[in-house]
């Protein structure tokens, strides 16, 4: 079974990243961490943290544009150590399933992933957790 601490993060693209924030902030009294590319990062609620990104055409967007659409872009399970990524990465070659850019890559936010489909084309990411 692979090690993984639970659900790391999630990215929601959204219509208004600004009301999205307010809302967030507000109702689940989540911190903003990260501001940048037209994105926000939140934390609190028991997640390590919350993306929110407009569809519109902007560097972080274009990232998790494939789709188009309000709503989940993926989710992501957190992995403590790059010793576990690296197990991750061998188990899913080993299984002959396709990674994004070939396997433990940088996440353009400063992070370390891996990026996988599931069998409907849902992206599912497993993530370094971030040093406190």
């Amino acid at each position: 079974m692979i090690k993984t601490t639970g659900v790391h993060h999630i990215v929601l693209k959204v219509s208004d990243v600004e009301k999205s924030k307010d809302f967030y902030v507000k109702a689940c009294q989540m911190e903003v961490f990260m501001e940048e590319h037209g994105a926000a990062g939140l934390t609190g609620a028991g997640l390590d943290s919350l993306w929110l990104v407009a569809p519109e055409n902007n560097e972080a967007a274009a990232k998790f544009n494939r789709r188009g659409d309000i709503g989940l872009d993926h989710w992501a399970f957190g992995v403590e150590g790059m010793e576990n990524l690296k197990e991750i990465e061998a188990r899913l070659k080993e299984q002959g399933i396709e990674m994004e850019d070939g396997g433990i890559t940088d996440n353009g936010y400063g992070g370390t992933a891996i990026y996988c489909e599931d069998p409907d084309g849902m992206i599912l990411e497993f993530s370094l957790l971030r040093k406190e």
